[in-house]
């Protein structure tokens, strides 16, 4: 048992059981690299869902909330991701001719990651508060 688990008395930092973790690194993951998929390959080659604005927002909302939920103490480094490969990600389209790299598409992903983040968080804060009513006794 790690120094860490050791001194742990109260429940888990993120409340979810590590086999809701688990599927969600897997989410996270495969989101992340459908996005990669999406954002570099030639146009003809792109997934169409729905608009590209509204996949662009989802990707990347549900890559970050999928993340933050897997690994919720790493919700700054999670972010830092976000944004640099947004933006990274917009600027690599340069190399691909069917591609164009547009400042208000990073911004619809970075937009899609912030709000994944945040649902990310309010759920497990709601998911803390629920398991602490249960085990208080009261169900709220």
């Amino acid at each position: 048992m790690g120094q860490r688990e050791a001194g742990r008395t109260g429940p888990r930092r993120s409340g979810f059981a590590p086999p809701a973790r688990r599927w969600a690194a897997l989410i996270g993951w495969s989101a992340v690299a459908l996005v990669v998929f999406a954002t570099l390959s030639p146009i003809g080659a792109r997934p169409h869902l729905a608009g590209p604005q509204l996949e662009r927002f989802a990707a990347y909302l549900v890559a970050a909330a999928a993340l933050a939920t897997a690994y919720p103490a790493r919700k700054g480094l999670i972010l830092l991701c976000i944004v640099a490969g947004a933006a990274g990600l917009e600027l690599a389209q340069h190399f691909e001719a069917s591609r164009h790299a547009r400042a208000l598409d990073a911004l619809v992903k970075i937009t899609g990651g912030l709000t994944g983040l945040g649902l990310a968080a309010l759920g497990e804060r709601l998911w803390s508060k629920c398991a602490a009513a249960l085990a208080a006794g009261r169900p709220d």
